[in-house]
């Protein structure tokens, strides 16, 4: 047979995972439209208890890494069923034109202005940090809110699941505010995944923050994963010394109730250590209970 055998029709239509579903969600308390994906566990719907519920930040980005996963762990390696949902922006010029998808993140995943990386988003972008009508930084509480009383209502409406099992899980800046999530609103989500933290925000911030936390309480009852590539070691980011830090300091307080294990895949960059990064997270926070 020759590619001229070969005919195929094509089709305005995208490609999609199947057992998965996609919506629209506008948060009042963001005044965003969210694209919202899930996808069902492995074995479908077809479960006799409640789900758990994995919430992964950048959902445009790595919702189908993440979605597949999870799957396979489900069918391979005894991971717990869960229903995985990727929590995105409506780009490509529905409602947002894709070039507003990092000011969107900023603007979601801090609590703070940074203005030395401001500076040089700026910089990169020739004097032009992004779309206008989007402040890039400062919406972290504001996020927070619409996923705990508004996305999480709005799953628990659409699916069974199980309250007491939510997890929120992101990377990168989404890793800096799943921290940031577990310390401002502690027994908001049951366990979280935090790869690749961007711990260099606004000079450490994070890191006054858990240390304000550990002023005001001893207990901590959550579930921590973090994980890093082991070269990602570029200044003035070292997510790699941050999340080593991190770790060292949330063990040694002596947390009633807190588990943190982190691992370093030696030999990723930041970029290429996701898939790993999303694998292993799920693989920890899913494992069945004995």
């Amino acid at each position: 047979m020759t590619s001229s055998d070969v005919r195929a029709s094509v089709v305005d239509e995208r490609a999609s995972i199947s057992g998965s579903r996609r919506y629209q969600l506008t948060s009042t308390s963001v005044g965003e439209t969210y694209q919202i994906d899930v996808a069902l566990p492995a074995n479908g719907l077809g479960q006799d208890h409640p789900l758990t519920v994995v919430y992964v930040l950048d959902g445009n980005t790595v919702f189908g890494i993440a979605a597949q996963a999870a799957r396979f762990l489900q069918q391979a390696d005894g991971a717990a069923p869960a229903l995985l949902v990727g929590v995105g922006y409506c780009l490509d010029g529905v409602i947002r034109p894709r070039d507003a998808y990092g000011l969107l993140r900023m603007r979601d995943f801090t609590a703070s202005r940074d203005a030395g990386f401001l500076a040089t988003i700026t910089e990169a972008r020739q004097g032009r940090p992004g779309p206008e009508g989007v402040r890039p930084w400062g919406g972290a509480d504001a996020f927070l809110q619409f996923l705990t009383g508004e996305l999480r209502p709005f799953i628990a409406g659409e699916y069974d699941v199980d309250p007491a099992r939510q997890i929120l899980v992101g990377s990168s800046l989404g890793g800096l505010f799943s921290l940031y999530a577990m310390l401002k609103r502690p027994g908001a989500f049951a366990a979280y995944g935090a790869n690749s933290p961007s711990l260099w925000w606004n000079e450490g911030e994070l890191f006054r923050i858990e240390e304000a936390f550990a002023f005001q309480s001893a207990t901590l009852d959550t579930e921590l994963f973090m994980s890093v590539g082991g070269l990602e070691t570029e200044a003035p980011w070292s997510m790699l010394e941050g999340v080593q830090r991190l770790t060292e300091r949330l063990q040694g307080r002596g947390h009633a109730g807190l588990t943190v294990t982190s691992h370093v895949f030696e030999g990723e960059t930041h970029t290429s250590v996701i898939p790993a990064a999303l694998s292993r997270t799920l693989r920890t926070l899913l494992r069945k209970s004995d």
